[in-house]
Order: C-alpha cells, then sequence, then structure tokens
C-alpha cells in the first residue's frame, strides 16, 4: 500500500497542491445476530480503497477517493482532488490556513491477547448465541432477546506530502444485547453492550451468556417497577447514562467546529463553566478503548487534550484548520469512518477523571432522591441542551437503595447540570459507544458516577 501511495506523491499532479494527504486502509467486519435462538444473520465484508486529499493554493479542500488499488487509479483519485480543490480555490479569497507539525513516521498496532483472526465461524456464531440464551433462561416474562456481534478489523496506511507515513493495525470487538419483558399487554425493554479495541479477551472479563442474563433479569424485574414521579431530583448518574450525557450534551458542543458555529461553550475558554469537581478529557492512546486512535487521519499524534480542568474550560476537540483558526495546536480529533469519506472532528474516548467518593459515600447525603441507569438513547444540540431516556432507576431514601423504578427520561442543558456536580465517584469505567455526526463512528467513554441535580420526566418505559 505504501509503494502504491508514496509513488502516487511523487507525480506531476502532487506538486500542484500546498498540502496532499493520501489515505489508504483494509477493513473487514463481521456482524452475526441471534433473535430468540435463531440465527437472524451472518456476514463478512471486505472493503479497500485510497482516498486523496489535497489543498490548493492554500485556499480550498479537494477530496476523491477509489476502491481500486492499482498505482493509475491512485493517481486519478489525486488528480480529481486536484481538480476538485482548483475549481473551489477560485471562489474562495481567503486562504484555508492549516496547522503545520512535524511528520510523523510510526507503525502502530493495538494489543491483542486473544486473537479474533484465529477464531472459526462456529466459535465467533456462538458469542450472541450464548448471550441470546443466557438472556432467554432469564424466565417466561422473556419475550424477545437478541445479541448482536460485530468485529471491525482495520489496517490503515496515510503519507502525506510533508512527510509523514503512518501505518496503524486494530480490532474493534462489540456485542450488544436487547431484551423485552412481556407480562399482560406491558412491555418492558433493557439493553446492553460491551466492547473494546482488543480480541476475544473481552468476554473473559463478562462472558455473553452473563450478559444476557443480567439485561434479562433486568427487563423482568421492571415489569413489577412503578415509574418514577417526575420533578427535579438529586441524583446519582450510573456511568452507563453519565457516558450518553457526557458524549452528546458535552462532547459535541466541545468540538471546535460547533463551538465556532456559536456552540454552548463557545467564548468561554479559561473560564469556568462547571464545578470545579469535573475534569474532562479526550484522548485516543486509552488502551482497550474503541476510540483508540493513536494518529488521526490528518497526521496528527494523538494524547490527552484536557477539554475542562477543575471546572474550566482549557480546550476544544481539533482538527488542523480549526486549530490555525484559533491559533492553537491540533489535537488528533481529524476522522473518518473510513478511507471514502473525509475526516470531520470526532472524539475518541472522552472521559471524566475519577474523584474521592465511595458509592456508599454517593449515596449517604441524600435523603430522597434517584440512581439512575441505563440509557435509551436521545438527542443534544451544540447549546448543551438534552433530553435522554434511561432504562431504570432506584429510589434513594435516607442515604440507601430502595426500590427500582421504570426508565423515563432526563432533560435540561449538560452545563448546567454539570455546575451542580458535588462528587464524583473514585471509580471509572471504560465504555463503548457509538456516534452518528455525518458519519458513524465507535468510540470509547471513560466515565465514573456523579452526583448532580437533574429534571426527570415522563411516564416510563
Amino acid at each position: 500500500m505504501f509503494e502504491i501511495i508514496e509513488k502516487s506523491l511523487e507525480s506531476k499532479e502532487a506538486s500542484r497542491a500546498s498540502l496532499v494527504q493520501l489515505r489508504g486502509q483494509k477493513r473487514t467486519m463481521t456482524l452475526c445476530t441471534v433473535l430468540n435462538n435463531v440465527l437472524e444473520s451472518f456476514s463478512r465484508i471486505d472493503l479497500s480503497g485510497v482516498s486523496a486529499r489535497t489543498l490548493i493554493q492554500n485556499r480550498s479542500w479537494g477530496f476523491s477517493s477509489t476502491n481500486r488499488l492499482k498505482k493509475e487509479s491512485v493517481e486519478q483519485t489525486l488528480k480529481t482532488a486536484v481538480a476538485l480543490a482548483s475549481a473551489s480555490a477560485r471562489n474562495k479569497p481567503k486562504e484555508a490556513v492549516v496547522k503545520e507539525p512535524p511528520a510523523q513516521v510510526a507503525t502502530v498496532k493495538a494489543k491483542v491477547k486473544k486473537s479474533f483472526e484465529k477464531a472459526s465461524l462456529e466459535d465467533i456464531k456462538e458469542i450472541p448465541f450464548d448471550a441470546c440464551r443466557g438472556a432467554l433462561e432469564a424466565g417466561a416474562e422473556v419475550a424477545s432477546a437478541k445479541a448482536t456481534f460485530l468485529a471491525v478489523q482495520d489496517q490503515k496506511w496515510f503519507a502525506s506530502s510533508e512527510g509523514s507515513r503512518i501505518y496503524q493495525e486494530s480490532t474493534r470487538l462489540l456485542l450488544f444485547v436487547d431484551v423485552i419483558a412481556k407480562c399482560g399487554s406491558l412491555y418492558c425493554p433493557a439493553s446492553e453492550n460491551l466492547g473494546h479495541t482488543g480480541g476475544l479477551e473481552l468476554f473473559d472479563m463478562m462472558p455473553p451468556a452473563s450478559l444476557g442474563k443480567d439485561v434479562a433479569e433486568r427487563a423482568v424485574k421492571l415489569l413489577s417497577a412503578k415509574p418514577p414521579p417526575s420533578g427535579k431530583f438529586q441524583v446519582i448518574l450510573h456511568p452507563t447514562i453519565c457516558a450518553t450525557l457526557l458524549h452528546e450534551a458535552i462532547g459535541h458542543p466541545l468540538e471546535a467546529d460547533l463551538a465556532m458555529e456559536g456552540g454552548g461553550f463557545g467564548g468561554y475558554v479559561s473560564k469556568p463553566v462547571m464545578s470545579k469537581l469535573v475534569t474532562i478529557y479526550d484522548d485516543g492512546v486509552v488502551e482497550r478503548g474503541l476510540g483508540y486512535l493513536p494518529y488521526d487521519d490528518e497526521g496528527i499524534k494523538s494524547s490527552r487534550t484536557f477539554l475542562v480542568r477543575n471546572g474550566v474550560l482549557e480546550s476544544f476537540m481539533h482538527d488542523r484548520t480549526s486549530a490555525a483558526a484559533m491559533n492553537v495546536s491540533p489535537t488528533g480529533n481529524a476522522h473518518a469512518w473510513d478511507y471514502s469519506v473525509e475526516p470531520l472532528i470526532r472524539q475518541t474516548n472522552i472521559g471524566i477523571e475519577k474523584g474521592d467518593f465511595e458509592e456508599e459515600e454517593m449515596l449517604e447525603d441524600i435523603k430522597e432522591g434517584l440512581f439512575i441507569q441505563g440509557t435509551f438513547g436521545g438527542q443534544a444540540d451544540a447549546s448543551a441542551d438534552f433530553t435522554f431516556g434511561f432504562q431504570n432507576a432506584y429510589w434513594i431514601r435516607h442515604g440507601k437503595l430502595a426500590e427500582m423504578t421504570r426508565g423515563a427520561n432526563l432533560s435540561g442543558n449538560a452545563i448546567a447540570v454539570f455546575k451542580t456536580v458535588d462528587a464524583v465517584s473514585k471509580e471509572v469505567v471504560l465504555r463503548p459507544g457509538a456516534c452518528g455526526k455525518g458519519q458513524f463512528a465507535i468510540q470509547g467513554r471513560v466515565v465514573p458516577a456523579v452526583r448532580c441535580e437533574i429534571l426527570v420526566g415522563g411516564a416510563g418505559s
């Protein structure tokens, strides 16, 4: 692959551009879904190709891609990218300045203990079957149990006219379990997922059957639970719901493109925006994190970027263009789902640093509140306003967990909510996550439990 793309960098077309970035990729995706102990689908998809991204006259970007791994095809792709950038540059009098970091030469392979490549098709199929069987063992109330296993194996090559040559290799595994319990006309759903960058050692920590059973037992318990009341409560957000709130309502507004368009954090750099107990970062080199991406798709080396430190906004997540516009260094957050699309400013592994509280200490100061678990997704905007569903909660009464309630909704402004944080747990959890900002992405979350005030509403799931 390097031989193919490096020859294109030496071509006449490449010399016409101020900057050339070439990305090659080979990917294999394996997907297996089991519904109620019946194999629903089993597929393996291979894709490969090369993309060219060019900057002309320091004014305009051009982009093109091909799935033909031949020298002639890649050179034609580069020629097309140059032509597109040249046509666009005529209408852009202002220079498109980009930061010029040092060239990077590296080979990176994510750590694997139990190779997925060595697994047979029967071994792979058993992963969702085990999860489904575990769920159905929870009782006759389980009306539906679905398990989906996904493996994404990537090889990525990056070369630029600035001298960077980067090879990255990784395997990312995910298992999703969705269960619906039924009693009469009442249906209660529950779900959970596992995921990491690495091998099949993922299931040494949590066997698929155990995951399926845990999810199903929770769904069955919800049949006898009551919905929570509406109102503002002091709550403890379990890492499963904290991860969603962090990614959607805090993480996206901290992406520089959204911040520069007038997002909720725009104009607040170096100012307090949250509780002093909150420190938020993005880190592409968290081992096992689904966002383990040591170099981004502009050739920038990733490191830990502190976004909010002790409540004060320090930085946004940047690509090279936004970094130049704000006169800061790029943070390694330019990522594309695959070779066929341009990189966007994306989170990698976004996290909240651990605090000083044990769970019992977080509970003991609450006279009446909720311990909220699980997510059913929702929506948020660049101003950090959000509405999310949660799967279940437990009443907290006089510092003790009491009865379970069904899920409902959380809403508010995440900046305002995080100003009320008065406790952060000592334990942090590595969570899997996904994102649909323009393109699909698989990412990680590193989250503790947090205690805060939040608005709860809705009639329950």
